[in-house]
């Protein structure tokens, strides 16, 4: 029998024993769970994932992503002028209305890293054309990237914020003239930080008609710099840029859908118009040009030949941001010079050059101190994200902004404001006619809610004033205005 000593001193030997073999066993579980994960890992390693805003999809690598993009614009407008509100389709443009200004619904990403990827529908308007955009962009070189498809041409600071992140409910006169979202291929890129280009080359519209010679008849280009950036300025923005949109288009001239009188013969095709900015009357102002005579009196009946446009747009921007303030200016000036056969012999033509200028001044203040420097990228203004989302029943008050903007157009041929019915206008002896006021000024007063980068809430008062009287289009009554003011309402949803 082994004594207590003999036992005390064979205690540690048997605890190191026992640790010995219960550490194995831990170690080889452990070494099984970690060959189970190697093998996981390895089986759905392809496999991607839920990109974090829940709204698309990333590849396992990276390089491939699709995302759900949309954006809806809810508006409701009240308009007085003194312009009386019937049933027709110009009167409908000073009338009080609710209105999906606009609703895009689309997909974009990025395939095998260098190929990015958008295509969005719009499902408001009258536009048979459902495409908003949509385009391949071939991104291996970031200053010279390429893009073809339809996509928002390389013009102006207005034109190139997005629409979700303007600072008003509707862009200036000047964004009137603009080439906005075409057909066609551009160059554009970032040749240094703080400095951007882009050239385009794209067609008028949808149809083969508007580049029946040729492809591409309209030319854009944009260059702009950033001098706080080049500077080593990061808390400013001082932005300069200037920017083109010339070249050849056509239009098919077409008859009056006028019904409130007779049906005509005579062809015109609209060279210029414009909307007043918060999208009351449709036609303050309007220059037409005539074209051939159609053999039976037609309501909107179309002539067998077009008429021809030769437009050169230039376009200079400023900016300057600082902290929680923005100023910004544009000045476009663009000149069209148009011909239309008078006979279907094309022995005769009507011609018309017509001109115009634009401007605009705004001052936009971010009450809850919001950084403009944060929200300005590659050339444009990107949108001011709220330091503090608001969220419903738990605090956050998101961003709040005011804004006031001034705004003029000016044509070179005198309207009339007093003919009713538009029936006669400013005769124009080589073929076209000018209506209503060839200048009016507006001043928009802003305040903007911006809840999260998502969702916004915006509210405009706009006062425009006509140097001109104006009258509604292609009806019979002989109401005039000097002075318009609408108030309008946004609700904002976009991602």
């Amino acid at each position: 029998m082994k004594s207590f000593t003999d036992s005390h001193r064979l205690l540690p030997v048997s605890v190191l024993i026992l640790g010995l073999i219960f550490s194995n066993r831990l170690w080889a579980a452990d070494e099984a769970d970690i060959q189970q994960a190697i093998e996981h890992v390895k089986k759905h390693d392809k496999q991607g994932s839920v990109k974090p805003n829940g709204l698309g999809l990333v590849s396992a690598d990276g390089e491939n992503s699709i995302n759900l993009t949309g954006l809806v614009h809810f508006d409701a407008r009240a308009v007085q002028s003194g312009l009386p509100h019937l049933s027709d389709k110009d009167s409908a443009s000073v009338a009080d209305t609710f209105e999906f200004r606009r609703a895009r619904l689309g997909v974009n990403g990025t395939m095998n890293a260098h190929i990015d990827y958008e295509l969005i529908l719009n499902a408001t308007g009258t536009d048979t054309n459902v495409m908003d955009s949509g385009f391949l962009n071939f991104n291996a070189n970031k200053q010279a990237q390429i893009r073809v498809g339809r996509f928002r041409q390389p013009y102006s600071l207005e034109s190139m914020t997005k629409d979700a992140s303007i600072d008003f409910l509707e862009r200036s006169y000047g964004d009137q003239l603009g080439p906005n979202k075409l057909l066609g291929a551009m160059v554009w890129g970032e040749p240094m930080p703080g400095m951007t280009y882009g050239l385009s080359l794209a067609q008028a519209g949808f149809n083969e008609v508007t580049n029946s010679d040729q492809i591409g008849g309209l030319g854009t280009g944009r260059i702009t710099m950033n001098l706080g950036e080049l500077n080593g300025m990061k808390s400013q923005v001082l932005h300069l840029g200037v920017s083109t949109n010339r070249g050849k288009y056509e239009i098919t001239p077409t008859t009056s859908l006028d019904t409130g009188s007779s049906a005509s013969t005579t062809t015109r095709a609209t060279l210029l118009t414009y909307r007043t900015e918060s999208r009351g009357l449709s036609n303050a102002y309007r220059v037409q040009l005539t074209g051939e005579s159609l053999s039976t009196a037609a309501y909107g009946g179309s002539a067998n030949d077009v008429a021809s446009i030769s437009k050169n747009l230039n376009n200079l921007e400023f900016a300057y941001a600082n902290g929680s303030f923005k100023y910004q200016s544009e000045y476009s000036k663009m000149s069209l010079s148009a011909s239309s056969p008078t006979t279907t012999s094309l022995s005769a033509y009507n011609t018309l050059n017509v001109s115009t200028s634009t401007y605009y001044h705004e001052l936009v203040y971010n009450l809850t101190g919001e950084q403009w420097a944060d929200a300005y990228k590659g050339g444009a203004f990107i949108g001011v994200k709220p330091l503090s989302n608001y969220r419903f029943g738990h605090g956050g008050t998101g961003a709040w902004q005011i804004a006031v903007r001034y705004s003029r157009y000016t044509a070179n041929y005198p309207g009339i404001g007093t003919s009713a019915g538009g029936t006669t206008g400013t005769l124009i002896s080589t073929g076209g006619r000018a209506e209503n006021a060839e200048s009016a000024q507006t001043v928009t007063y802003g305040l903007n809610w911006l809840i999260n980068p998502s969702t916004a809430v915006k509210l405009n008062y706009a006062m425009t004033y006509f140097d001109r009287a104006v009258y509604i289009l292609s009806t019979t009554n002989t109401n005039t205005a000097t002075v318009e003011n609408v108030i309008s309402l946004r609700t904002q949803i976009n991602f």
